[in-house]
């Protein structure tokens, strides 16, 4: 945070620093979302009756080549394309219905399974699974006030499950409960101001 020269670092400068910007966001106050769903997605669990208690949003990176002109090292670095090698990653409380893991292991099927899932081990991967399942699909992670408002909204377009972590159950943790955790890869984003 930049004070003004003539300004000291004082309480009351830093009190009008966050109120010209209205506050801070809190990291508690979101909200998500899903569009364009495969019907047998859709079907399974009804709109906003699941809201995951944790997003970590991955790191969005720049690749780039370097040019070779001549001099000292490799030269410049000339940007080429992006990257977001992390991706999103959503943790949910699981409830005793299990509707959460269920949907979620459907998508993954829905994408790639197995013989066993499939019942056959001739056709285990299906290949128009890009155009009818996951380019349509758009996640927004609505970044809210501590009204309720929205401030910026996350749109994620052609996402789609990659990985889910490991699940833990244990005999020590009897007051706790199962959380499941999925890694989100997607091809683009935008973040806007809300609306």
């Amino acid at each position: 945070m930049a004070i003004p020269p003539n300004q000291t670092n004082s309480i009351t400068a830093i009190k009008d620093f966050f109120d010209r910007h209205k506050g801070l966001q809190r990291p508690n106050r979101f909200s998500m979302s899903f569009n364009g769903l495969p019907a047998v997605l859709s079907g399974l669990v009804p709109a906003n009756d699941f809201q995951p208690i944790g997003v970590m949003i991955g790191a969005r990176a720049i690749d780039s080549v370097a040019d070779n002109l001549a001099g000292y090292g490799l030269g410049r670095s000339v940007p080429r394309s992006q990257k977001f090698p992390q991706g999103i990653m959503l943790t949910f409380a699981v409830t005793n219905d299990h509707f959460i893991t269920d949907f979620y292991d459907t998508w993954f099927n829905l994408i790639y399974s197995g013989g066993r899932q499939r019942g056959t081990y001739k056709t285990p991967f299906q290949l128009s699974y890009y155009d009818d399942i996951i380019a349509p699909t758009q996640m927004k992670i609505n970044i809210l006030d501590p009204n309720g408002n929205i401030n910026r909204i996350y749109t994620f377009f052609e996402i789609y499950p990659i990985e889910c972590l490991p699940i833990e159950l244990s005999m020590m943790k009897t007051n706790d409960y199962m959380t499941y955790q999925v890694l989100m890869m997607f091809r683009d984003f935008t973040f806007r101001p809300g609306t």
